[in-house]
This record gives structure tokens, C-alpha cells and sequence, in this order.
């Protein structure tokens, strides 16, 4: 019929729009490696560092990994053992309040008992968490969410925590952990798309079910806990303090010095707006596709981690000529543009385009929040503050989800519209900041080079 036609010609030209984003991208990708600036002769013909870094960016990969091997079908896992939208929405809620409630004491915890100890722990309740996805009971899965919150806080603070102090550590040029951190998230992309096909080769290896992909990060969290017991030396922020006074300590820096409040600020709104896109960017392309249609969700999540590879990139040549909390402002306000297209774009191509090109602004952002915790965040108490980041982030995260019934896609793709431009408010401040306080230091030098010593009063 001629229904069936428009419908067939329609696929074919979507699995061409898609399938040539992504090359396109690879392509970028590529010439972008090839021709973005050269590391310093100091850093990679340093033995020590570059031996450092490869090891410590290949065990960070391998936990990534473990991630994100869970992300494709951990919904369709809900499904799958037959619960409904609603519960997979409680859920997904009851991880990300976790995240919020005990990720602050994880942080308290990485500081005072060792930052290599909570990467440990993060192997151990990260594979527990995959463990409880063979069982087909509410309760258990709800747990297994609790754990798996919990874990990810020590993901996303624990290890960039031990980086960190071990790069200051074993006194490495602080201009070089920037490179550190580009390679982390340029290949951190490369990694998610990697883990995404194997999570669909081990659902087909396994007969369909999705529960294959989380025996496969299981495995992931092994290897990777047993080379961080192994290989990593501990290191620690504020040892003496107990938690309620590594907590308080961690607040009173945050009252004190409004740079930290700043970089806290920024990194909650754009992470969080980041998280509601990963809920929302599937139901905003089925709005734009045929009736009964469903878009090609592996290309596109390809296309996406490519993109957030090429910016990752970017960031490496951006870096060569300003600081994070220059530049940053310009890419939160294309991230802010980016997000609220879809309410206005009628044309797939362009929505895809918009949609990938704020893939590339999480890709810059990654390795410039770093910097700027490396910059800003005492190491004393660098975990527990990243952590208390995160209770605004996943606070937002769970209120835009409990209003779905409430909230359009589009209004979805709004809020974070709006939280991006906060973003380019709020780095703009901690610019002047930085600049202000830099401007003092310098005075403060001239004055003191200038300033008669009292022997020459005498």
C-alpha cells in the first residue's frame, strides 16, 4: 500500500540522516585529534607522569565502562520482568535520591578513610547492584537502585579525588592535569559507544534478555577493583576530622569563599539539566518521527558520545589560550540555545544537529569543571565538597522527574534551557572573582617588594 511505502521511504531516509550525522562526526572527530595541540615536551617525555596517567586513565575507563554497560537496558530490564512506566519512574527516583541522601556521607567517607578505599567500595556496591538485577522482585531492585546511587557518587568524586591529590602528590606540573582530564573524557566517549554495542551483543549472546550487559559490567568492577587494590597507593583529604566535622568544615568553605560556591552551583545546574536531556531526548525525537515510528536509538547515542568526544577535543585547544572560566561562558550559552530548539525546530535534521552539537558542550564541560574543582576545591575536603554538589543536582533531577505527569517534553527541554543560562551567569561571576583575586595578589606582591624592610628604616 501506499502507506507502507511512505513508511519504508521514510526509514530509509532516517537511517541515511542519522547514519551520516554520525560519520560526519567521526570524521570531525578525527581531524580534530590529528591537529589539536601538541602536550608539552615536559609532560611526555616525563616517564613518571606519563606512566601515572595511562595507568590511572585506563582503570578509570574500565569503571566507566562498568557504568555504562548498565545505562541502555536498564529500563528495558523493568520492563522486561513487566513493571509499568510509573514504576520504573519510582525506581529511577529512588537512585537518584540515593545519590542525593548518602552521597554526601560517601564523599565524608573518601576523605577521611582514603580515597583508594572508596574506589573500592564503589567496585563492591557498584557489583552488588548488578548482581540484584537478576532478581525479579520490586523490593530488591529498589535496593539495588539504592546501592547503585550511592555508588555513583563515588564514581563521579572518588577517583578524580585520587587523581588529583596523587598528580599534587608526587608534585607533577599543575598545567599538565589538564591534559589528564581531556584524555578522560575523549575517550570516555569512545568507551560508552564500545560498551553500548557489547551491551547488545550480550543481550543476542544471551537469548534476549536483558540482563546480560550487567554480568558483563560485573565483570568490569572485578578487574577494576582488584588493579586499584593492587597498583594505587592511598591518599587522603582531612583524616583527623570525624564525618559531622568534615561535613561542617566542608560547608564553612563553601560560606566562606564564594568561588567554591560558584563551581558548585555550576557544576549542579548543568549536570542536572544534563540528566533530565538523558531522560527526555528519546520521547522529543519520537515527536518528530511518523506515528508508530521509533528512531534509531544506537546511532544516535553513537552520534551523541562522538560528539562529546569532539568536545573533549575542543577543550585541549581552548585551554592553549584562556581559562575554563572564560571560555565556558560562550558554550553554556550555546548549551542554553541548543536545549530550548526542540521547542521551536519542525525539522528532524536540525533538531538532531542541535542536539548533537550540545553533546560537544558536555564534552568541553567535563574536562573544564575539573579544572576548576582542581583550582578551587581545598584537598581536604575536595570528595566530601563534590559530593554536597550533588544534592542540588539530583534534588532537581527528582522534582522534574515527579512532575512528568505535569511537565511537557518541551517544557522539559525549557528548564534546562534556563539552567544552562544560569550557567553562563554564574561562571561570568566566578570570573570576575578569580580575576579580582588575582588582580589583589599581584598588588599585594608589588607592595611588598616595594615596602622599605625595617633594617633599612633602621
Amino acid at each position: 500500500s501506499k502507506a507502507t511505502v511512505s513508511v519504508l521511504n521514510w526509514n530509509n531516509m532516517a537511517m541515511q540522516l542519522f547514519t551520516n550525522l554520525l560519520m560526519g562526526l567521526g570524521g570531525l572527530f578525527v581531524v580534530l585529534k590529528f591537529t589539536q595541540p601538541k602536550e608539552s615536551t615536559e609532560s611526555t617525555s616525563n616517564a613518571d607522569f606519563t606512566a601515572f596517567r595511562s595507568q590511572f586513565v585506563w582503570i578509570y575507563l574500565v569503571m566507566m565502562a562498568a557504568d555504562w554497560l548498565q545505562g541502555p537496558t536498564v529500563y528495558a530490564l523493568y520492563q522486561y520482568y513487566g513493571f509499568t512506566h510509573e514504576q520504573n519512574a519510582q525506581l529511577f527516583i529512588y537512585g537518584f535520591g540515593s545519590s542525593m541522601i548518602f552521597g554526601v556521607f560517601a564523599g565524608t567517607l573518601a576523605d577521611k578513610y582514603g580515597r583508594k578505599l572508596a574506589c573500592q567500595i564503589y567496585g563492591v556496591s557498584y557489583g552488588l547492584c548488578c548482581l540484584s538485577k537478576h532478581v525479579n522482585n520490586f523490593y530488591v531492585l529498589m535496593l539495588g537502585r539504592l546501592l547503585g546511587g550511592f555508588s555513583t557518587s563515588l564514581l563521579w568524586s572518588a577517583f578524580e579525588s585520587w587523581m588529583v591529590s596523587e598528580h599534587n602528590k608526587r608534585q607533577f606540573d599543575p598545567s599538565w592535569i589538564g591534559g589528564t582530564f581531556s584524555m578522560m573524557i575523549s575517550r570516555n566517549g569512545l568507551v560508552a559507544i564500545a560498551s553500548g554495542f557489547a551491551a547488545e551483543a550480550a543481550v543476542s549472546a544471551y537469548g534476549g534478555h536483558p540482563v546480560a550487559p550487567f554480568d558483563l559490567s560485573l565483570l568490569c568492577l572485578v578487574a577494576g577493583t582488584v588493579f586499584v587494590s593492587t597498583k594505587w597507593t592511598e591518599n587522603y583529604g582531612d583524616a583527623e576530622a570525624t564525618q559531622s566535622e568534615g561535613l561542617s568544615r566542608a560547608f564553612a568553605a563553601i560560606q566562606k569563599d564564594n568561588k567554591i560556591m560558584l563551581v558548585g552551583l555550576i557544576q549542579s545546574l548543568f549536570e542536572g539539566a544534563m540528566y533530565i536531556f538523558v531522560f527526555v531526548w528519546t520521547p522529543i525525537l519520537n515527536d518528530f518521527l511518523p506515528a508508530g515510528e521509533t528512531p534509531p536509538h544506537g546511532l544516535i547515542f553513537a552520534s551523541f558520545m562522538v560528539s562529546c568526544s569532539i568536545g573533549a577535543t575542543i577543550f585541549s585547544f581552548l585551554e592553549k589560550n584562556a581559562a575554563p572560566e572564560k571560555f565556558m561562558i560562550p558554550v553554556f550559552m550555546v548549551a542554553s540555545a541548543c536545549m530550548y530548539a526542540p521547542v521551536v525546530l519542525t525539522d528532524t535534521g536540525m533538531l538532531m544537529c542541535c542536539l548533537s552539537a550540545f553533546e560537544m558542550c558536555v564534552g568541553i564541560f567535563w574536562p573544564s569543571i575539573m579544572s576548576m574543582r582542581s583550582k578551587y576545591l581545598p584537598e581536604e575536603g575536595r570528595a566530601t565538597l563534590m559530593n554536597i554538589f550533588r544534592i542540588p543536582l539530583n534534588f532537581v533531577v527528582c522534582m522534574v522527574l515527579y512532575q512528568q505527569k505535569t511537565l511537557s517534553v518541551r517544557d522539559d527541554f525549557k528548564i534546562c534551557a534556563a539552567a544552562h543560562l544560569a550557567c553562563a551567569f554564574l561562571v561570568s561571576r566566578l570570573l570576575l572573582l578569580s580575576q579580582g583575586a588575582e588582580a589583589k595578589k599581584d598588588d599585594d606582591g608589588k607592595n611588598s617588594l616595594t615596602s622599605p624592610s625595617p633594617d633599612a628604616e633602621a
